[in-house]
């Protein structure tokens, strides 16, 4: 595997589990695999699939394997030792571990950190690594190889912020609730972004409706049209101040915009009250709103409730970007472009990424499929070889293992059997070739 494509496989996982872990820089964790995996070539990453040296410490449950390594528990002197490490059954399993190791409290304050070099900073003193130019060693890998690329920052630049992708964000989370702590999860994307509105850590104790909001907005990378706020009538007051703000509690509201309530609202004339609560307007239909909302009853669910109903404050509305009409056919990019955006962040990740895959007009199930081949290393659906495409031809040796003369930069595939490969120019046959021995022009 060349180093560019260990950087693209290990980029691709580390985006796929950091924001589900408060994780909001990639940089440095890309580079540590480089780092202590020597490129994936160390014993313990390309047999074990273990890319960060993770050591089993007392928790750890699974298998393991005994090996030796350096340490330097004084500044300057390695001291050998055996010990034992974490096994994974795969590079994936082996990033998404590297998560659910640093879920140890000590590593806590790693949450929210936006800067590669503060991130190596505490992480080293939090005791992660011994050696005392580990921060720097790192660092110049990420400078080297422009790992700052693949940062949250760039992923969040890179969204199309659309009101499908919020309301599928809000839908993914249905059903979390105080009861079993899944809301916690919530909180944790919130606080993890930096800077807290008015320096207030949420609580998972606190009502979090407003959080819920933004937690949304934080993961569809739309926060500069969402404003974050753990408190309604804030919030208000910062749409109002994005020019977001409608005031009119009788409008029609479109999916997507975000609901406000005041509970004590007598039901006469417009109201001005204070908001006591909120949420995000999922469809309206039939003079009803349906509205996905954090903390009613304890939980994610959701309200409905009659245009122009009572209660209703008000709402804020976005300035969403515009979704691809529900004519489009397909994409004006290919699959395989596609896919490698995909990679590199531009188009979210779980759902929020299937709604604006399709909202732009491209098959989801192929594009997946594409980042899939891609990620593990077979041959992706764009390179795959078929009759009427241009090849040429890598290594001169026919199917049944015999050598022959390439006159041509490139060839037509007249005929293909599994692996077999008929090549030629036009219908004139030159060869039957391995497809392994072929390349897609």
């Amino acid at each position: 595997m060349d180093k560019q494509t260990f950087i693209e496989k290990i980029a691709g996982y580390v985006r796929k589990y950091a924001a589900d872990y408060g994780i909001m820089v990639h940089s440095p964790i890309i580079a540590k695999a480089i780092l202590e995996s020597g490129w994936g070539e160390s014993r313990l990453a390309a047999v074990y699939h273990n890319y960060f040296g993770l050591k089993c410490g007392t928790k750890w449950t699974g298998r393991s394997v005994n090996l030796s390594t350096m340490e330097e528990y004084a500044p300057g002197t390695l001291t050998q030792m055996k010990d034992n490490f974490r096994v994974y059954g795969s590079m994936e399993e082996g990033v998404k571990g590297y998560f659910e190791f640093i879920q140890l409290e000590r590593y806590q304050n790693l949450r929210g950190i936006t800067d590669p070099e503060e991130y190596l900073e505490t992480i080293k003193a939090d005791g992660y690594a011994t050696s005392s130019t580990y921060v720097e060693n790192t660092m110049r890998i990420v400078t080297q190889y422009n790992l700052t690329e693949y940062d949250r920052k760039g992923e969040e630049e890179g969204m199309a912020k659309t009101a499908s992708a919020v309301i599928a964000q809000a839908r993914a989370w249905v059903g979390k609730k105080e009861a079993d702590g899944t809301h916690k999860s919530i909180i944790d994307v919130y606080n993890s972004h930096k800077p807290l509105a008015r320096g207030y850590k949420v609580k998972y104790t606190d009502a979090w409706c407003a959080t819920f909001v933004s937690a949304v907005a934080i993961k569809c990378g739309a926060t500069d049209i969402i404003p974050t706020e753990c408190g309604c009538g804030q919030m208000i007051a910062l749409f109002k101040n994005l020019g977001e703000w409608s005031e009119s509690d009788s409008r029609t509201p479109q999916p997507g915009d975000i609901i406000f309530y005041d509970w004590n609202d007598t039901g006469s004339g417009d109201n001005t009250g204070w908001p006591d609560h909120v949420g995000i307007v999922e469809s309206v239909s039939g003079g009803k709103i349906t509205v996905i909302e954090g903390n009613k009853d304890n939980a994610v669910a959701r309200r409905t409730i009659a245009v122009n109903g009572r209660y209703i404050r008000g709402y804020g509305v976005p300035k969403y970007d515009k979704e691809a009409s529900a004519g489009t056919a397909e994409g004006t990019k290919s699959v395989a472009e596609v896919a490698k955006e995909v990679i590199a962040g531009k188009w979210g990740n779980g759902t929020d990424r299937k709604n604006r895959l399709t909202a732009a007009g491209y098959d989801y199930d192929k594009v997946q499929s594409e980042v899939n081949a891609i990620l593990s290393g077979s041959k992706t659906a764009s390179d795959k070889i078929s009759v009427g495409d241009k090849v040429k031809v890598t290594n001169n040796i026919t199917y049944t293992g015999k050598s022959f003369k390439t006159y041509y930069k490139e060839y037509d595939v007249i005929e293909v059997k599994g692996d077999r490969v008929v090549i030629g120019i036009g219908k004139t046959v030159t060869a039957a070739v391995n497809v392994k021995n072929l390349a897609k022009v």
